[in-house]
C-alpha cells in the first residue's frame, strides 16, 4: 500500500510538474500560429503563376542552349519564374545550363531532389504543430483535473474553477493552434506540389535541347 501510494504520488507531483512547460509551449504554438499566418498571406501575395509564360520561357532558353547562347537563355529562364521558390530553383539550375548534355541532366535531377527535401522540411515543421497542438491541449486538459477534484472533494469552489479555466482554456489552444497548421499545410502542399512540377518541366524541355542534333546525326 505505502509503495502504490508512493506511486501515485509521484506521478501527481511529475503531472502537476509539466503543467508551466505545457502552458508555455501552447502560447508559443499560438504565437507561431500568427507568424506563420503572415509568412503565408505574403507569400500568397507574392505568388503569380503563369504557366503560358513559363514554357515560353524556357522554349526560347531550349533556343538560345541549342545555338550555344547560355547568358541569353539564361535571362529567358529567369523572366519565367513566378515564385521566390521557383526563382532560387531557377538560379541555382542556369549554373549547368553550359555544360555537357549529360552532366546537365545529372545535376537537374540532384538539383530536383534537394529542392524535394526542402520542401518536406518546410513542411514538417506544420505536421509537427498539427500533432503538437492538439497533444498539448490534451495534456493541459487533463493535468488541472487532478487538483480541480482534489478542490472539488475539499469543498474549495475556487480552486476547482481556477483550474476547470486552465483546463478548457488549453484545449481551445492547442486546437486553434493545430487547426491554422492543418490549414496551411493543406494549401502550401498543393503550392509546393505545383512548384516541383514546375521545375520538373523546365528541366524536362531543358533537358531535350540535344535532341534536334541527336536526331539529325
Amino acid at each position: 500500500m505505502d509503495l502504490y501510494s508512493a506511486l501515485v504520488g509521484a506521478m501527481f507531483i511529475i503531472s502537476t510538474a509539466l503543467r508551466y512547460p505545457v502552458i508555455m509551449a501552447l502560447l508559443m504554438l499560438v504565437a507561431w500560429s500568427f507568424i506563420a499566418v503572415g509568412l503565408f498571406v505574403s507569400e500568397y501575395t507574392a505568388r503569380n503563376r503563369d504557366i503560358g509564360k513559363l514554357r515560353a520561357g524556357c522554349r526560347t532558353a531550349r533556343a538560345h542552349m541549342r545555338m550555344q547562347e547560355f547568358d541569353k537563355a539564361c535571362d529567358s529562364l529567369r523572366a519565367s519564374g513566378s515564385n521566390d521558390l521557383l526563382k532560387q530553383f531557377i538560379n541555382e539550375l542556369s549554373g549547368f545550363i553550359g555544360a555537357d548534355h549529360g552532366d546537365f541532366i545529372t545535376e537537374a535531377e540532384k538539383l530536383l531532389q534537394e529542392y524535394e527535401l526542402k520542401i518536406t522540411k518546410e513542411l514538417e515543421k506544420l505536421r509537427l504543430v498539427v500533432k503538437w497542438g492538439p497533444m498539448l491541449g490534451l495534456m493541459g486538459t487533463l493535468i488541472p483535473l487532478g487538483p480541480a477534484l482534489m478542490g472539488l472533494t475539499a469543498g474549495n469552489i475556487q480552486q476547482l474553477a481556477e483550474n476547470l479555466v486552465v483546463a478548457f482554456s488549453t484545449t481551445v489552444l492547442g486546437l486553434f493552434s493545430g487547426g491554422i497548421a492543418y490549414a496551411l499545410l493543406i494549401v502550401k502542399k498543393r503550392w509546393y506540389t505545383q512548384d516541383l512540377s514546375d521545375m520538373e518541366y523546365i528541366v524536362e524541355v531543358l533537358s531535350s535541347r540535344n535532341a534536334k542534333k541527336e536526331t539529325d546525326t
